[in-house]
């Protein structure tokens, strides 16, 4: 599957919105049944993400977020929108590994019943409260329609009590939380936060290379002016691919000579320096 670097949040009741998405540079999009939606707006929501989504293309990689398992909602709005062109279900307020693996269930009834190809909707779990980051490693090995994990700042900092911040050492230990329990449960790299403030160019692009210093594969985004600094931060520039070219040409040539470690630049380099540069081509590729 090729890497998704920005997810772009849309409420599920903004035509227009969503015309201009699709049509942006995002990787992917979320047609948002939750947040962005009024209680009273639910059902119309259901009905226009649906409408929408039969006249995509899978390919598109638009994924819905869904209400979380708590409201009841969760299950109707998986059977209104599983068609044909959906990408995958975006599950807010995951605390539990039960909780993946009943949506996948969900997810799995609902291909049968529209008829849509068995596995093509995928899952991610949001992580964004505090039971969640504490059993973020159950959640990653949960298994069942589960590919990816997100973090989300705006709900743990709620939940936490606390001021809606995109810095602060609890968000870093949130983003390293949810990193680690990914690669415990042998998902992909997760998708970072949303960045609150639109305006603010600099603190989005030092935002996104902290995430990305922190193993995240991709960013959350809210607007389309975020959506090209978030593309080229997860994306390898010319001068990591040349490095990492470098690095593994020297390490071939080392290791045909019995060795198991070469020194680069004035670094040494091993093979785990060689699986960070094998990565970084594959990623560029």
């Amino acid at each position: 599957m090729t890497p998704i670097r920005t997810y772009l949040f849309v409420p599920g009741t903004e035509e227009r919105k969503t015309d201009k998405a699709l049509a942006s540079a995002s990787d992917a999009l979320i047609l948002d049944l939750e947040d962005a939606v009024a209680l009273s707006e639910k059902g119309r929501a259901r009905d226009m993400v649906r409408t929408r989504l039969a006249s995509v293309d899978a390919a598109r990689n638009v994924y819905v977020r869904v209400n979380d398992i708590e409201t009841g909602l969760t299950a109707e709005d998986i059977r209104a929108v599983c068609t044909g062109g959906l990408a995958g279900i975006i599950l807010p307020k995951v605390e539990a590994a039960e909780t993946v693996r009943t949506v996948s269930t969900m997810i799995a009834a609902a291909e049968r019943a529209e008829k849509v190809p068995a596995g093509q909707v995928r899952l991610n779990a949001i992580i964004e409260t505090g039971r969640g980051i504490a059993h973020a490693v159950e959640i990653a090995k949960a298994g069942g329609r589960l590919q990816a994990m997100m973090f989300g700042a705006a709900d743990y900092t709620a939940d936490l009590g606390i001021p809606t911040a995109n810095v602060g050492p609890h968000i870093t230990h949130g983003k390293i939380t949810t990193v680690v329990a990914s690669r415990a449960g042998g998902l992909a790299a997760p998708i970072d936060t949303v960045f609150f403030d639109v305006t603010d160019a600099d603190g989005f692009a030092a935002d996104c290379a902290e995430a990305k210093a922190l193993g995240f594969a991709g960013k959350a985004v809210i607007h389309p002016n975020q959506i090209e600094a978030a593309n080229a931060a997860f994306t390898p520039t010319d001068e990591e691919v040349a490095a990492a070219r470098h690095v593994v040409t020297a390490f071939r040539e080392a290791e045909s000579r019995g060795l198991g470690a070469v020194t680069v630049n004035g670094k040494l380099v091993d093979y785990a320096m060689l699986k960070v540069a094998e990565k970084t081509l594959a990623l560029a590729r």
